[in-house]
């Protein structure tokens, strides 16, 4: 279990060091219904509304998902909190609640500042897994704890050389995983369009927001006029839909 809660955040980890933290977000090409991805973040803080998603799988509900834009008026800075749990199939075992929470923290550039996530498997002792990113620091710190105390800590930069590091104590090769310095290896791009989806037999109109890596799509997320993401589809197979809309 150790090993499925470590990995489960270091990928995650991986994955969103390489999708969220920039600099800045990239606008679009110039088609008609495109538009910035950053306009989209910027309708999501301004309206301050909470999202409340089931997560599914396979046509079952397995979960849910609240997002929670905020504002801080002491430093001026944006804030993205989230929190939510899902049930996990665990081979050779029965399905495990997974909770998680966590925050990004941006300037009103949209510059990320800080990322905190953290996951805990409540069937195992409240074992807690959690990592808080620092770019301007360009390191990841990394902390497992238990009900009886910190189990272990860690620091990791957040290029190549840490990537391998976490990989080679999860006892992964790291020649099985692509790298960002791997030439077939793409940086992942962001796009986002107008668009909309039919809830009850009614037009919505969204934004829909597209995460792809070397040709993959990696994630789909309609968000609504009001900043509220509605929608969403994974690489992975779960399915998030707004509680508002779900049949």
């Amino acid at each position: 279990m150790y090993r499925l809660v470590s990995t489960l955040i270091v990928l995650f980890w991986l994955t969103m060091t390489a999708l969220l933290l920039r600099n800045e977000v990239r606008p679009g090409s110039s088609a008609l219904r495109e538009v910035p991805p950053g306009h989209v973040v910027k309708l999501i803080l301004h309206h301050h509304q909470k999202s409340e998603l089931s997560i599914t799988g396979e046509k079952t509900r397995l979960g849910r998902l609240e997002i929670v834009p905020l504002g801080r008026k002491e430093d001026g800075m944006r804030e993205i909190a989230f929190k939510g749990y899902v049930f996990l199939n665990v081979p050779g075992g029965d399905r495990q609640r997974m909770g998680w929470d966590g925050e990004f923290e941006m300037d009103k550039d949209l510059t990320i500042h800080r990322f905190r996530m953290g996951v805990t498997m409540h069937e195992q002792g409240k074992l807690r897994s959690e990592v808080v990113v620092l770019p301007t620091e360009n390191m990841a710190h990394y902390t497992l704890s238990s009900s009886t105390g910190v189990l272990e800590k860690q620091d990791y930069t957040l290029d190549e050389r840490g990537a391998h590091d976490v990989m080679q104590q999860l006892g992964i090769d790291p020649s099985m995983v692509p790298m960002g310095s791997t030439p077939k290896t793409q940086a992942p791009v962001v796009k986002a369009q107008q668009s909309s989806i039919d809830v009850h037999g009614e037009r919505l109109d969204t934004y829909l927001v597209t995460v792809s890596m070397n040709g993959q799509t990696l994630m789909e997320c309609h968000v609504d006029q009001l900043g509220r993401v509605v929608k969403a589809s994974t690489i992975f197979g779960y399915g998030l839909m707004s509680e508002d809309i779900a049949p």
